[in-house]
């Protein structure tokens, strides 16, 4: 009792890479979930996308740039930009806005093309904690069986990359925290 949340008067920014994780792993996780057959795709799925996986990992990405770091900014804003596509695609699919269902062939490759590019940024989490490699991995094998299932239409793969890409929101989690926790108790509190 008693204690405040203290506020900066400064003028240096603070660390997006929390709002970027936990807005990737609420989006994530509820895809996951939806890719798991609990439910279908609904406002509540494309709004978390759209909002959380998107704008909030957009922000995220475009402070991290202006701190000048250019691996996690692009990261974040590679990813906040995939996930509002997604969301007016699904929209589309849904008739929400008049763009019609995507074709199966492009958004395919729309995805293939995007799980390359995650492949190729991979490579730079090597030098990270690992816990941001092994997050990195699980959106790697979660991208490829999601990829897989849309090409190949096949909804094993799709519940597959269900269940690893909730491992991956949950593995985001994690490292949020940790990152918050440990700012906020000037110390380390999970291991990273």
């Amino acid at each position: 009792m008693g204690e405040t949340l203290t506020t900066s008067t400064s003028n240096e920014l603070a660390n997006p890479v929390t709002l970027g994780l936990y807005g990737f792993a609420l989006a994530v996780i509820l895809l996951s979930i939806h890719n798991l057959g609990y439910f279908g795709m609904d406002p509540t799925v494309i709004m978390a996308a759209i909002f959380m996986g998107g704008i909030a990992q957009l922000i995220a990405g475009l402070i991290e740039m202006k701190k000048n770091s250019m691996f996690t900014g692009t990261v974040f804003t590679l990813l906040g930009l995939f996930w509002i596509a997604f969301g007016i695609l699904q929209m589309g699919a849904l008739g929400v806005i008049s763009l019609g269902a995507p074709n199966h062939t492009s958004l395919s490759t729309f995805f293939l093309i995007f799980t390359i590019l995650v492949i190729l940024l991979t490579f730079g989490t090597f030098k990270l904690p690992k816990s941001f490699i092994i997050t990195f991995l699980l959106i790697v094998v979660t991208l490829v069986l999601l990829t897989s299932g849309a090409f190949l239409e096949e909804s094993i793969l799709t519940k597959a990359g269900g269940v690893v890409g909730f491992l991956a929101g949950a593995a985001a989690v994690y490292i949020a925290s940790a990152e918050i926790y440990a700012e906020q108790y000037k110390k380390p509190i999970l291991p990273l």
